[in-house]
């Protein structure tokens, strides 16, 4: 079988879904089949060589020329997409507004290709607020049009499904596949040796860990007011926020932060990778998302992983898993104000019960939330597309 996956960026900065992508066609090539991937330079900031160059050694990447929301792609870019298109078995087309969806839409029809569409939570009433009516417009004009022609509409959630019928009507037939979050096979306390030699900051203190992109729905804001409270009852602990967003928000937060008299009690990494991002789950004694807003959030399948509970608001829409793996606890968006300081109050407190929902979370998620386990069940979708009425088991 040979996938095609179309995304409009894969730069590390954009969030999650570079990383869905990169870890489907990653899992996918080990089961033998081979994958492509078309994007564009979006969020690169003079590193574009140096990510295709890492992308190319994963699989065979091409960067199309960026383009607006309302502004077609360039001629010499449709043909080459709709040649990669043309080789292909099946496209897989991954979140929206982006113009590169309508010639995906229209070179699988006219070449008698399948695709199907993986929304990334933006189909979500949060973030179809985002922009209302520029997106309403464009969904009317043109990306309607693209998701009523997918075979599928891949969700990671139920959650997400759920809200994306009650915002949108009749769509094509859902799946549901839930993302991984694997951990390193390196000893925790390696890891976390080593993410405390370069932030001395975070020695002998306890952790309460954000990573993540720095976004305002994230609720970053709702950590930063609860905290001089925290602090009081324990005055060794430490906010740990790693991860990077936009240079103005970035110097917001930090201005807050100064403007609180909250530095002894944050420390900020920047964006983390590899084992010094692992090292700062190892470290952690509590993994924070309040969120407004958040589809799968893979940083919640990665902290369970690690063994680390987890605090996050129901807004998050992987909060069931973590109900049902008693893995931490969540909060009603409705009383997250009132809420999230007692429950981050309450685990500090009872180390057990942590280390129980610790114990909990790592078990539930190195069963349910792997990413060899979604590439299974991608694979079983594709399959399902590209040969209807043939049994699950029975590969292309």
């Amino acid at each position: 079988m040979r996938v095609l996956h179309v995304i409009p960026y894969m730069h590390p900065s954009a969030g999650g879904p570079p990383v869905v992508v990169e870890n489907f066609v990653r899992e996918i090539i080990k089961h033998g089949h081979l994958s492509e991937i078309i994007s564009s330079p979006l969020f690169c900031k003079g590193d574009q060589g140096i990510l295709l160059e890492r992308l190319n050694e994963l699989a065979p990447t091409t960067f199309v020329s960026p383009s607006r929301i309302f502004t077609p792609l360039p001629g010499a870019t449709q043909r080459q997409v709709s040649e990669t298109i043309r080789v292909s078995d099946i496209v897989h087309l991954h979140t929206l507004w982006h113009p590169i969806n309508v010639v995906v839409r229209k070179e699988c029809a006219r070449h008698r290709r399948p695709y199907v569409l993986m929304p990334h939570g933006m189909l979500d009433p949060y973030s179809l607020t985002v922009k209302r009516w520029r997106k309403a417009l464009y969904l009317w004009a043109l990306e309607r049009s693209n998701i009523l022609a997918a075979q599928r509409i891949i969700y990671t959630t139920a959650e997400e499904a759920r809200l994306a019928q009650t915002e949108c009507g009749t769509l094509p037939r859902g799946i549901i596949i839930p993302l991984g979050g694997d951990a390193p096979y390196e000893k925790s306390e390696e890891l976390a040796l080593r993410f405390l030699e370069r932030f001395p900051k975070a020695r002998d203190r306890r952790q309460l860990l954000f990573l993540g992109r720095l976004h305002f729905k994230k609720g970053l804001d709702r950590i930063l007011r609860i905290l001089p409270a925290i602090g009081q009852m324990f005055p060794d602990v430490l906010l740990t926020i790693v991860g990077d967003g936009s240079a103005e928000f970035e110097l917001n937060l930090k201005n807050s932060i100064k403007a609180e008299g909250l530095q002894d009690w944050v420390l900020m990494t920047g964006r983390l990778e590899g084992a010094e991002k692992w090292g700062a789950y190892a470290s952690a004694e509590l993994f924070l998302l309040p969120s407004r807003q958040e589809n799968f959030a893979i940083t919640v399948a990665e902290a369970m992983q690690m063994a680390v509970p987890v605090v996050i608001s129901n807004r998050v829409n992987t909060w069931p898993y973590v109900q049902d793996a008693g893995a931490g606890l969540v909060v009603d968006e409705e009383r997250i104000e009132a809420e999230l300081e007692g429950n981050i109050l309450f685990l500090l407190r009872d180390c057990r019960m942590g280390r129980l929902m610790a114990t909990r979370g790592r078990e539930y998620a190195r069963i349910h939330l792997t990413w060899a386990g979604a590439a299974s069940l991608l694979l079983d979708c594709y399959n399902e597309v590209l040969h209807p009425g043939r049994p699950l088991g029975l590969k292309a």
